[in-house]
């Protein structure tokens, strides 16, 4: 039965998906085949949550330590699986020992939205990597007035900006609704 929705998923995805941009540009388009897949998995992350963040810990400083402390503990965690060697690069896992960097994003995202970050900034994004042409998920959080990117081919967060030589940014998820993706990125 979920092999045949799979495949079915696939079908609709292919037929009737729209081409991608890198324009930024608000424009609805289909969320990838595998976020798709993944929502049946695991539907709790892709709900819309508010920000249950305690007033203490509204620092700023306190809410880059806890993005740095995630983004490396996942980095260092989760072993590099190639997309040649990945069991299906469409399966995205929470948690899995080895994977590849669909897992690596939704592991972040997991985690901070488990620790009271609002699901409006955790915003998975699909990219193209200028220097090898390959497509690769990272994780945007809209903080503080500026966007940052989380990516497990850097050990450091980067700004935006600075991305923008390293990516062509395709689609993201809207900050309004997690189920929604838009070939824009919201940069609020």
């Amino acid at each position: 039965m979920i092999r045949h929705a799979a495949r079915m998923l696939a079908l609709v995805y292919c037929v009737c998906s729209q081409p991608a941009y890198s324009g930024l540009e608000m424009q609805e388009v289909l969320p990838p085949l595998s976020f798709t897949l993944f929502c049946t998995q695991y539907p709790e992350d892709c709900q819309e949550q508010q920000d249950r963040r305690t007033m203490d810990f509204r620092s700023r400083r306190g809410r880059w330590r806890e993005l740095n402390q995630i983004n490396s503990s996942v980095n260092s965690v989760i072993a590099a699986e190639s997309l040649s060697a990945s069991r299906n690069d469409y399966e995205w896992q929470i948690f899995p020992s080895d994977g590849n960097c669909g897992d690596y994003a939704v592991t972040k995202r997991h985690l901070l939205l488990r620790s009271g970050w609002p699901s409006s900034s955790l915003l998975l994004s699909e990219v193209v990597l200028r220097t090898t042409g390959e497509h690769h998920l990272v994780l945007l959080v809209p903080e503080g007035g500026t966007l940052f990117v989380l990516d497990n081919l850097s050990g450091v967060i980067i700004q935006f900006n600075e991305a923008l030589d390293k990516y062509v940014f395709l689609r993201a998820e809207s900050g309004l609704n997690p189920q929604l993706w838009t070939r824009g990125i919201a940069k609020s």
